[in-house]
């Protein structure tokens, strides 16, 4: 059987715990790894102390995400080629493979131009991926506002390594099988959660929602894709009853597995066909 993408949970839903709360239940559901939210905490920062933090729960950390939230927009400095650099330098230290950024802003030309070179370069000559993330309209008055230069597939198209977000495709009216039979050849790492379809950046539940999750991880999981698999889940409804979001994570986890197993399956399958 071939090698299935590993399922990730991601740091960020996880405000409410600490970093080493997290990383506890990330274990103890049963998830492979974890994608970190580089923060205003200090843990998130140091890479030696979330390399110790990784060790002691059996937690690999593959991939972090840039501070490039508006929450976190002065974690590492303002400018963006120095969060970059930081976010680098950090993964290097961590021996993390990806670094997720979000795309530049429409006014941001000659940064969008800088990362035009710099994110083969940053790859040639540390191994590091920048993987820039699919982001959606702010709705203001009625009006879609794209701030950003990155909510439609074809806009992504210019960058060489894209993070796919599901619910954010969601948000910017895209149709998720499209988005990923356009930019499967670039896409290196992947967010999934569901979406209410209210326009809103809900991270629901793989099962819930107006995308077609399932069917989508199923051809992945057939696409023998390379990268990670984050599941970016809102979970502030279980926060307080740890059985329950134990549950919840772990029925969530069961879900991309088996999937993503099931497209892998039906790959084999066609090949083993065609070769008789």
């Amino acid at each position: 059987m071939s090698q299935l993408p590993p399922v990730l949970a991601a740091t960020g839903p996880f405000f409410m715990f600490s970093l080493e709360e997290t990383f506890e239940l990330i274990a103890e559901a049963g998830f492979d790894g974890a994608e970190l939210m580089i923060t205003q905490d200090r843990v998130s920062q140091d890479p030696h102390r979330l390399g110790a933090l990784a060790a002691r729960y059996g937690v690999p950390v593959p991939a972090v995400h840039g501070p490039f939230l508006v929450a976190t927009w002065l974690v590492f400095g303002t400018d963006p080629k120095g969060k970059i650099d930081r976010c680098v330098r950090f993964a290097e230290a961590a021996k993390v493979s990806t670094v997720v950024i979000h795309p530049p802003y429409r006014w941001q030309t000659a940064y969008a131009a800088w990362l035009d070179e710099a994110i083969p370069r940053i790859r040639e000559e540390t191994g590091v991926t920048i993987a820039v993330e699919n982001m959606f309209p702010v709705n203001a008055g009625g009006r879609a506002l794209r701030f950003f230069s990155g909510t439609a597939p074809a806009e992504l198209a210019r960058w060489p390594a894209v993070t796919l977000d599901t619910s954010h495709l969601a948000v910017a009216g895209g149709d998720l099988m499209a988005a990923w039979e356009e930019l499967a050849d670039r896409v290196v790492h992947l967010h999934v959660s569901n979406n209410d379809g209210r326009g809103r950046d809900t991270h629901g539940l793989l099962d819930r929602g107006v995308l077609p999750v399932p069917e989508f991880l199923e051809e992945v999981g057939a696409a023998g894709f390379p990268g990670a698999v984050t599941l970016e889940l809102d979970v502030r409804t279980w926060a307080d009853d740890r059985p329950a979001l134990l549950e919840v994570l772990r029925e969530n986890l069961d879900i991309a597995r088996l999937h993503l197993a099931a497209g892998d399956e039906r790959a084999r399958s066609r090949a083993t066909i065609r070769n008789r």
